[in-house]
Order: structure tokens, then sequence, then C-alpha cells
């Protein structure tokens, strides 16, 4: 449902436009505010310039433009996208979002604020919100209180405090006191114990004087 002033339609184009000085798309529980606001019914596909602003349960997405598909039900953000969520904050330049599984797939320039305090950083990677799992996969980074981890593809499973580490890796656990490089790790929190494998190097340090 798409609720506005004005609506034109151009059968030849099968294009909807839609005018209001705020106009409100609904899908199910999502909705979409936005300034001006076209729609496709032959492809089904919506488009927003201008800004936007999607709200679904505890999830905020804003965006200058965007599509909406809504056969997939996925809506594509891109320029200055923010996503507030109940338990993350995310920068990116584009991001696509599953408004049925919460999936969020980001890209160049992303940056992730997790509620537990990790921060995280990547050029590509998702969140899975039925997993409560990130995975960056291209120049990822993970920041936490005690440890710091680059790799090509990192996998952070949140509820365990477990991280999986894959191709030129580098950390750095302050606590410990220990850099570790190599091409295969994992790092459990919760344990505070860690796995380090495929061309391994570990070092100890002390900064103390």
């Amino acid at each position: 449902y798409v609720y506005g002033n004005r609506a034109e339609y151009d059968g030849n184009t099968n294009e909807a436009r839609v005018y209001s000085p705020i106009v409100k798309v609904v899908d199910g529980d999502a909705l979409l505010y936005t300034y001006n606001f076209s729609f496709n019914t032959a492809e089904k596909i919506g488009t927003y310039t201008g800004g936007g602003v999607l709200v679904h349960d505890n999830d905020i997405l804003e965006s200058q433009r965007g599509y909406y598909y809504s056969d997939t039900h996925d809506i594509i953000c891109v320029e200055d996208v923010e996503i507030h969520g109940s338990s993350y904050d995310t920068k990116s330049d584009s991001v696509i979002y599953n408004t049925d599984t919460k999936f969020a797939r980001f890209f160049t320039n992303s940056e992730i604020w997790d509620v537990d305090g990790t921060y995280l950083s990547a050029n590509e990677g998702f969140y899975d919100n039925a997993l409560n799992m990130y995975k960056v996969t291209l120049n990822g980074y993970i920041l936490s209180e005690k440890q710091e981890v680059w790799g090509d593809t990192l996998t952070y499973f949140r509820s365990h405090e477990h991280v999986i580490a894959e191709g030129n890796i580098q950390m750095d656990d302050t606590e410990q006191k220990i850099l570790a490089f190599g091409d295969y790790a994992e790092y459990w929190g919760l344990e505070k114990s860690a796995l380090l494998t495929r061309n391994p190097v570990a070092i100890g340090y002390d900064t103390t004087e």
C-alpha cells in the first residue's frame, strides 16, 4: 500500500508516481517514509529519491535513495546509509536489507558498532539476524575491548563471542600481550581461548618499563 495526496499512472510504462509532503509505503509491518516515490507495477519495484526512512520492528534504515522489491521484500539503500537497530548501528555506502528475515548485506565503507562495544569495519559483509552473526569478507577488522583482529574473512558469532578469521590474519591481544599472525584462527571470548594455525606466528610483548 502506498499513501499520498496525489498519484499519476502511465499505462505505457507501468509507472505510478505518488506525490505528498511525506509518502508512506506499507508492506506488512515495514513502513517506508520518503519524499519522492514511484512504483513499476509490472516489475513490482519501487524507487525513492531525496531521502527515505524505513521503520521495521526495532530497526530504522536511512538513506538518500533506494529501491524496494515487493516480491522479495528486499530494500536496496544507497548513499549515506545508516541502520539503527536494537543491537547494532551501521554506516555504509550501500545496504541490502530484507524485511522478512532482517538479513542485512553491506558494502563499501561499512562500519558497525555493536551493543556490546565491539566495532567492525569492512568493504563487504552481512549481518544474519537468525544466527546473530556478522561476517565481513573484504578488508575485515574487528576491535573489542581487549583484542584487535584483521583478516580477509572474519565471522563473529555475537552470542558466543566466537570469532573465526581466515586469510592474512593479524591479532593483537592487549590483555595477554600477544601479537599473532597466520591464515586461520578462532577465538572464544567466553572461554578466553584461541586457536591459530596455517603458518602461525605468535610474539609476546610487554609495554611496562
